[in-house]
């Protein structure tokens, strides 16, 4: 996959964390050879000075949960946080840390734990005792509720600024962001660059990385009852 310039910097993920219950495990090979791109793009905007330590926070636990709620049905199905902290990896260099959250029915009855990748926002089913599966194996794993279809929707990053992005051809984006900056961008394939080549868009499992422009970092896509309406839209734009 092409990648412009500022995306191609390679990083690491680096995670960490304290619980109750902190679990440590080898990343799988298949966990050490895939490629994260949004830290790719955070890595290239961070050694160019574009970001501040706040910016690079990562999800907060609310949006991690959002990532939960967003493919499951509410009504038959709670998620909870819970204390416990998941660390993978070997030392610090190499280590990541994830959320961890417990579903349940209505009469109480636990289907399943999920772990998020507290930067990337990427859901794992956790089975317990540092082990991790592709989520694809949870219980309640949902295909087509976990499809992103292409660029368009709403976005939101950890400072709670908004991207929508609409799209009307193959070839091109229209952005808009909640302080007001929008703009047109040139897409190829999972990428783009605005027409004033000041900002850098990449799309990977439904997050749009932001480089340049003075809003560098990852925006998580919206489910679509979270979306920001157009008068939620104005309100933000004009405070």
């Amino acid at each position: 996959m092409k990648r412009s310039v500022a995306m191609v910097v390679l990083g690491t993920l680096l995670l960490s964390g304290c619980t109750q219950q902190t679990a440590t495990m080898e990343p799988t090979t298949e966990e050490t050879a895939k490629t994260n791109a949004q830290m790719q793009a955070l890595e290239a905007a961070t050694q160019a000075g574009l970001l501040s330590e706040d910016a690079t926070a990562g999800l907060s636990e609310q949006e991690a949960l959002q990532q939960v709620t967003g493919s499951i049905d509410e009504t038959q199905y709670d998620v909870e946080a819970t204390e416990e902290t998941l660390s993978v990896g070997t030392d610090a260099s190499s280590s990541r840390e994830y959320y961890v959250f417990v579903v349940s029915d209505t009469t109480g009855r636990t289907v399943g734990k999920v772990a998020v990748d507290r930067e990337t926002g990427e859901k794992y089913n956790y089975l317990g005792d540092g082990v991790l599966d592709d989520y694809a194996t949870f219980p309640l794993y949902d295909a087509e509720a976990e499809q992103h279809k292409g660029w368009p929707g709403s976005y939101v990053s950890p400072a709670g600024v908004t991207l929508t992005i609409t799209q009307e051809e193959q070839t091109g984006i229209v952005y808009c962001f909640s302080d007001g900056t929008e703009g047109t961008a040139a897409v190829n394939g999972e990428t783009a660059k605005s027409a004033d080549e000041q900002m850098n868009f990449l799309l990977a499992d439904g997050i749009i990385t932001v480089a340049g422009g003075g809003l560098t970092g990852n925006y998580t896509a919206l489910a679509a009852s979270d979306a920001p309406t157009e008068e939620q839209d104005a309100v933000q734009t004009t405070e």
